[in-house]
């Protein structure tokens, strides 16, 4: 009777073998998901090192017909030749620094493309839409590389929140409309960029980098923003010089 009372206990918790089965192969699950975006990243970063090591902002060759498509939801290239686009820009930063604070253009990946960041004081006097020859050497570094690939380009224009209230430009919008559009017809007609690949957009005070609480914020917020936008075949050519 004792034997019969132990076997029906120990049927009644064969379900806990199961159960704790079941809960190690969920956690298996997720550790190899874990350790699988780990390793991505990880291999991206390793790309993007090697890359920036090896390449010469100068030496880029043709051969590269068949660009290896990266993710671009996390805000990365779209191609390896993308990923040269960004060091070259970003030696031509490098380079002009002694004239020019770096802190005034900086290059950065974006969900959209490479974004190239021009800031709206050394670019442009104060409420118009009148670059300043600091802009106009910036566009005319960065003519070279925006000519050398097929990648459609967009001009973004911000200001911060303080309103202009003059009759040229009664609000942001107005402004920010002239000054992206600016730099457009300047890459096109004067740097010779192709006018179809390019675009004018006019986000006027609401898409802040930082919030407005301060002059340095304020100053960090009018910009203009110039999106190498992703393109899954583009080439550089090798004559590109920044």
């Amino acid at each position: 009777m004792a034997r019969k009372k132990k076997a029906a206990k120990e049927n009644n918790e064969r379900w806990l073998l199961t159960y704790a089965d079941l809960i190690t192969l969920l956690m298996v699950f997720f550790v190899l998901l874990f350790a699988m975006s780990k390793t991505d990243s990880q291999k991206f970063q390793e790309l993007a090192q090697s890359l920036h090591s090896a390449l010469s902002p100068n030496i880029f060759t043709s051969s590269n017909t068949n660009p290896i498509a990266l993710p671009t939801q996390s805000g990365g290239p779209n191609s390896i030749i993308e990923s040269q686009i960004f060091t070259q820009i970003s030696a031509m930063i490098q380079q002009i620094s002694p004239t020019i604070p770096s802190s005034q253009v900086s290059v950065n990946y974006s969900s959209d493309g490479i974004d190239v960041t021009l800031s709206g004081d050394m670019l442009f006097y104060n409420g118009t839409d009148i670059m300043k020859p600091d802009g106009v050497l910036i566009l005319e570094k960065l003519a070279p590389i925006l000519n050398s690939i097929p990648n459609d380009l967009e001009v973004q224009g911000n200001t911060d929140n303080v309103p202009v209230g003059s009759a040229q430009y009664p609000t942001n919008w107005e402004l920010s409309a002239a000054r992206a559009v600016v730099v457009v017809r300047y890459l096109s007609e004067q740097l010779g960029v192709s006018p179809q690949r390019l675009s004018a957009i006019a986000f006027s005070q609401y898409h802040p980098i930082v919030p407005n609480t301060s002059r340095a914020n304020q100053a960090m917020n009018r910009r203009a923003v110039i999106v190498i936008l992703y393109g899954s075949n583009a080439q550089v050519s090798p004559t590109a010089t920044p």
